[in-house]
């Protein structure tokens, strides 16, 4: 059995940057999804619990068949090189709870990479 830091330091991290307003968008779009519902929110963390389809690939893992994503926006923040101007984009992005999804097989990871 792993001791408790090499076990966390196993986990998949997800590109989650500390935005309050992606997490509130993410929490609701969490009570309110058909396969997950409240009762995924009490442990929740942004930073390893909910990641975009590539994100999850990368690190070895695979959406179930069937499972649902889960749809939030996020913001961009984008400028204009010339007038310095910066703008907030939204980006509609589609995650995936870690209990959607399931390790690749060996022969599958070498191939994602």
């Amino acid at each position: 059995m792993k001791k408790t830091k090499a076990a966390v330091e196993d986990r998949p991290v997800s590109t989650y940057q500390g935005s309050e307003k992606t997490l509130e968008h993410v929490i609701e779009a969490i009570r309110m999804h058909p396969q997950l519902g409240p009762k995924y929110i009490k442990n929740f963390s942004p930073f390893f619990d909910a990641m975009t389809f590539n994100c999850w690939r990368r690190q070895g893992y695979v959406p179930s068949k069937g499972s649902i994503g889960i749809k939030t926006i996020t913001f961009i923040e984008s400028g204009d090189e010339q007038t310095g101007e910066k703008k907030m984009i939204p980006r509609t992005v589609i995650l995936f709870h870690r209990s959607q999804v399931q390790a690749l097989s060996p022969f599958k990871q070498k191939q994602a990479v």
